[in-house]
């Protein structure tokens, strides 16, 4: 004890270094988050939530957020969220947004509209709040975010345009949300001060105005970085550090513009470079996917570390039966107007409407908002940051860790083709089932830098378990829960570890079509007495070459006389 008091003591002499433990302390706690969120098949922001609290200000007060100062806080909330929605955006493909635009058009205005004012009339009714911190509330979670929901589906099987339907709501609707909620403020304190202009055509003109700036923001950020890889050719890592500055200018130059317009500058901004003529696009994308791991560690922790569980206390029950009717009443009801009249089952608009987590956005945001209306002064303060911080707590846990159970129950699950090892031959057949269209493609593969290599396609619908595949405990409890296999495809150069998993597959689901590569012709018949059909390398080139041949010389072969 009398070490740590002195350590104490001697911290308080060099504050910079009690920044760098805490900055410290940070990245561990988040690793550790990580690695149980990976154990336990939960999202990362639950263990985050829990960390940040219990090594926060209320609890054993080793992470204050307060000794980052409230601007350098500001700072860092700002550049995180700006890293987490450009990615949002980079990742966000125009092909499949021009497949889907209906549907995510109706979700990013029908869907924020009806949940802003639905959840502000039924928060109202059973929390007996002022009608405009209600409608506040409605307007931060109108979000949904990427940082919850591109790591629940890159978990689990369902159809690619699904996917595509939900993360794109999830980029473009953080920026339409985020800006509604600034509107929505200041209509607040306008009315407040008794402004005349306080109605709500000038929340909607302060929108239409918002998103107008933060387009043309990212617009020109995007072009200005693509001026200058054109006319000036740079390395990978400095083309990094380009889209990086890009992502922080497109939000800044927003900002001046428009306040809390940064958000849709930088959804733009990534979308355009994402979309665009890019050079090392792959490495951005990696690069941009630690920044943003990153980014969201950081955040949670720093926000969870500010949160007094007094505040959800203080809501009750009545605070959970409103999250509750957000998630099976107004969510639903968003989801079916604005996907009326896109062609996708009534199941898979169900599975659409029942995936609604709150994340980064949505935590931000609420912290903010909670700081200005004391600022200002205005009472609200504490509602906000409790119902927000319930909001995310109760759709991450229901939500986001149901999904997989979700899909499996309504049966929308593709059917899947399974293949062992990313070698040669196990990357070209995931290349020409993603050309023709397959939409269910699993890869076991126990070589890191293979799995690394086929890391990107995991934002395209490829699901990559890195493991020794020969384990039946991975069959029984992670494969069951991805998606339906219905055909197995081993691409290992081991043909024993071909056999095996053949027979642990054949054990459990006998049914399962099973294709195996046979290096060793003596191992075939092995194979074939199990019913598994074996493809031999050389056995295979040769009988393609003699088929070749046939039809080359076949025409030289003269017809019979005819008698």
């Amino acid at each position: 004890m009398t070490n740590l008091l002195q350590l104490g003591e001697y911290l308080a002499h060099y504050p910079s270094l009690v920044i760098v433990l805490t900055t410290a302390l940070l990245i561990v706690l988040g690793m550790l988050a990580q690695i149980l969120a990976e154990r336990t098949k939960l999202p990362a922001i639950i263990f985050l939530l829990l960390f940040g609290s219990l090594f926060g200000k209320f609890g054993l007060n080793l992470v204050n957020p307060d000794i980052y100062g409230s601007s350098g806080l500001r700072a860092i909330i700002a550049i995180a969220v700006a890293i987490v929605v450009f990615e949002g955006g980079l990742l966000t493909e125009l092909s499949l947004f021009k497949q889907n635009w209906r549907s995510v058009l109706g979700l990013v205005t029908s869907n924020v509209l009806i949940t802003i004012f639905g959840m502000a009339w039924v928060t109202q009714a059973l929390l007996g709040i002022d009608w405009h911190i209600a409608l506040l509330y409605g307007g931060i979670v109108s979000v949904t975010g990427p940082t919850v929901i591109m790591p629940v589906l890159r978990r689990i099987q369902v159809r690619r345009k699904v996917k595509a339907i939900l993360e794109t709501e999830a980029v473009l609707v953080d920026a339409v949300g985020v800006i509604a909620a600034v509107s929505i403020f200041n209509y607040l304190v306008a009315s407040q001060t008794a402004d005349a202009d306080t109605g709500m055509l000038s929340i909607l003109g302060d929108m239409i105005t918002s998103l107008a700036c933060g387009a043309i923001s990212g617009v020109l950020s995007a072009m200005a970085a693509r001026y200058i890889v054109t006319r000036l050719p740079l390395r990978g890592d400095l083309t990094r550090l380009l889209v990086l500055g890009t992502t922080l200018t497109a939000y800044v130059l927003g900002e001046l513009l428009a306040h809390e317009s940064g958000i849709a500058a930088v959804a733009v901004a990534g979308f355009m470079i994402g979309n665009g003529d890019f050079p090392h696009k792959e490495s951005i994308k990696a690069f941009k996917g630690d920044l943003t791991l990153l980014s969201i560690t950081v955040v949670f922790l720093l926000l969870s570390a500010s949160l007094d569980f007094h505040y959800l206390a203080s809501i009750g029950v009545n605070g959970a039966i409103c999250v509750l009717i957000l998630m099976l009443v107004v969510r639903p009801l968003g989801v079916f107007s604005a996907t009326l009249f896109e062609k996708i089952s009534w199941r898979e608009r169900v599975f659409i409407a029942s995936l609604g987590p709150r994340g980064i956005v949505a935590a931000s945001a609420a912290t903010f908002f909670a700081i200005e209306l004391e600022a200002f002064g205005l009472p609200g303060s504490n509602t906000i940051r409790g119902m927000v911080f319930m909001t995310i707590l109760m759709t991450v846990i229901i939500q986001a860790s149901g999904a997989s159970y979700m899909a499996k129950w309504l049966g929308i699950t593709p059917d899947s083709v399974l293949i062992i090892g990313a070698g040669k031959v196990g990357t070209r057949l995931i290349q020409h089932l993603r050309n023709s269209g397959h939409e269910g493609i699993i890869v076991i593969e126990q070589d890191e830098r293979r799995v690394e290599a086929l890391r990107p396609l995991a934002h395209e619908g490829v699901y990559l378990i890195q493991n020794d595949a020969r384990k039946e405990v991975l069959y029984r409890e992670q494969i069951s829960e991805v998606g339906r296999i219905r055909m197995v495809i081993a691409t290992s150069s081991d043909d024993w570890l071909n056999l095996r998993v053949c027979q642990i597959l054949k054990r459990l689901q006998p049914e399962i079509k099973m294709i195996a590569l046979n290096n060793d012709l003596k191992a075939k018949e092995v194979f074939e007495t199990l019913g598994i059909q074996t493809i031999h390398l050389q056995e295979a080139a040769a009988q393609v070459i003699f088929e070749q041949i046939l039809q080359t010389i076949q025409p030289a072969i003269p017809e019979p006389a005819q008698q």
